[in-house]
């Protein structure tokens, strides 16, 4: 599947993007993927669950049942998420266009059930006034609706740093109702939760937390993914998962010259 070659979004909607991110703190764009990409991505999501075991019997990794977190190691497509340079377009315009993933998981909701992200949360703890350092991205592989779990967020919430009351929550939330194939892009600040699936089937989605160039990743992605799968993607797709900003672990990679540093100049 070839995500690179997706048409780019006109001025006019990428200045409506930026409007709505700034206000309301979050953005929906229909028809993000086809129903071929939407599909497959399901399927390989679906068999990585089935084959989940729980890590060293974690706590965490208990609770992170549905939220898969090496699915850029399982199969080159979701690596090639990546590549799609409307993603350049609608993160780059908030957080600049050197950004980098800290985060690629998924969100699955089983049958008439929850997961961990059904808690009121925040995905960043930082509160910078008019500086956002993290965006989250959402690709619904399944219609997301009322009943089977549609994401419930507070409008305009990354705009302060107080905690919402769960009254106050309940009482302004909206949910983010959208069909199969869409892209949900928000302010990692914005107050949320998905919801409970109340439907006999599964609801999938792909979700990744974006960040500054110059902030820690959750993993070390560039070391944790396969080079089979890093070695055939493209420049944007590398620098997304954090070649342009790799640590010299000696004088010998430090003094590189410039074409080869590891942490590339001017990234801000």
């Amino acid at each position: 599947m070839e995500f690179n070659k997706n048409k780019i979004y006109d001025d006019l909607r990428i200045e409506e993007h930026i409007f709505h991110m700034e206000s309301r703190g979050y953005d929906v764009f229909e028809d993000f993927l086809n129903q071929e990409a939407c599909d497959y991505l399901k399927e390989k999501l679906e068999k990585t669950i089935d084959e989940f075991v729980p890590y060293n019997n974690s706590e965490r990794s208990i609770l992170d049942k549905y939220l898969m977190h090496d699915l850029l190691n399982r199969d080159i497509t979701f690596a090639k998420t990546l590549e799609d340079p409307r993603l350049q377009q609608l993160l780059g315009s908030i957080l600049g266009e050197n950004w980098i993933m800290y985060a690629y998981t998924s969100s699955s909701l089983p049958p008439n059930g929850n997961n961990f992200g059904s808690r009121i949360h925040v995905d960043s703890p930082r509160w910078i006034p008019n500086y956002p350092t993290n965006l989250g991205v959402i690709w619904a592989l399944n219609d997301f609706t009322l009943e089977n779990g549609a994401t419930y967020i507070l409008p305009g919430s990354h705009n302060t740093e107080k905690t919402p009351s769960q009254e106050l929550f309940e009482k302004n939330h909206t949910r983010l109702t959208c069909k199969k194939g869409s892209v949900i892009i928000f302010n990692a600040r914005l107050w949320h939760r998905a919801g409970e699936n109340c439907s006999n089937e599964f609801r999938h989605a792909l979700t990744m937390n974006v960040c500054r160039p110059y902030m820690k990743q959750r993993m070390d992605w560039v070391r944790f993914i396969p080079t089979e799968i890093t070695d055939q993607l493209n420049s944007q797709a590398r620098r997304i998962i954090g070649f342009d900003t790799r640590l010299s672990s000696n004088l010998e990679e430090f003094f590189q010259p410039e074409d080869k540093r590891l942490y590339k100049a001017n990234q801000e």
